[in-house]
């Protein structure tokens, strides 16, 4: 007979070894940025104090504003990232149970009892579990803020889950950018960032796309909307399976802000 959810969850929360840790300020050398401290939770099943087969562990690292630029960008930076969180956490979980709960550390008991739940139903599969998602200011100036956030997660299958996500705003409208912030010639962005794209990728300028491997729409290069700001150019980001096979993994292009400047907003560089 299986038992009541309520049991098993009371179960995972006993054999919880979880820990919020706050590290101090990251403080960028000019004032006028915003400045971050880092935040950590951490929670595993008893099986990986015991090297057992069947450990499920949760790592979360994210970050929080603690000053500087505007109390806008500030609100809007933190709950971004919270929201953020809460979404990747609860798309790990069945929606009956993810969805009600708000909290991280809530999350990731559930993740817990989730695994427990599993290890009961089926007591003969080796089943590790892992969760771990950072998220890291990469960028952080007067003008703007970029923020980095990488996701690890494994519930069983082929293998691994991982995904990128960068995300710029306007240090002071709070804005989350966007290229048409940035530019309003898309096309020579698209240009510029095809042709670092193609050299990355060893191709040549008349190289067919499709042919190598690339699943662009109709075979053409476009830019995602993953994209970031940093002092070095612009990245852009593809995780597998986006644009290509997941054997290539994930696919990455920054543009030297030198290429940028005549076409892009010059307060972010």
């Amino acid at each position: 007979m299986s038992q009541p959810r309520h049991l098993i969850v009371a179960a995972a929360l006993l054999i919880v070894a979880a820990c919020g840790t706050e590290r101090p300020e990251i403080v960028p050398e000019n004032g006028g940025a915003v400045r971050f401290k880092t935040h950590e939770i951490s929670a595993e099943s008893r099986a990986c104090a015991e090297s057992g087969p069947k450990c499920a562990r949760v790592k979360l690292k994210s970050i929080e504003t603690t000053g500087g630029g505007s109390e806008a960008a500030r609100d809007n930076i933190d709950l971004y990232l919270l929201h953020d969180l809460v979404s990747r956490m609860r798309n790990l979980l069945p929606e009956e149970v993810g969805n009600p709960i708000n909290n991280p550390e809530e999350l990731a008991a559930a993740f817990l009892a989730e695994h427990r739940g599993f290890v009961l139903a089926f007591p003969d599969a080796t089943a590790e579990w892992s969760v771990e998602i950072t998220a890291s200011a990469i960028a952080s100036t007067p003008t703007v803020a970029t923020i980095d956030i990488t996701e690890f997660a494994y519930t069983g299958g082929a293998h691994p889950n991982t995904r990128r996500r960068l995300v710029s705003f306007d240090v002071q409208s709070g804005q989350l950018l966007g290229i048409e912030d940035l530019t309003t010639d898309i096309d020579t962005l698209t240009s510029i960032t095809e042709r670092q794209f193609r050299v990355d990728q060893g191709l040549g300028p008349d190289d067919d796309l499709e042919a190598a491997g690339f699943w662009f729409p109709e075979g053409g290069f476009t830019l995602p909307d993953n994209l970031g700001v940093t002092a070095d150019g612009l990245i852009f980001h593809w995780d597998a399976y986006e644009i290509a096979p997941y054997s290539m993994g994930p696919i990455e292009v920054t543009v030297p802000a030198a290429e940028l400047n005549p076409i892009v907003n010059q307060n972010y560089w």
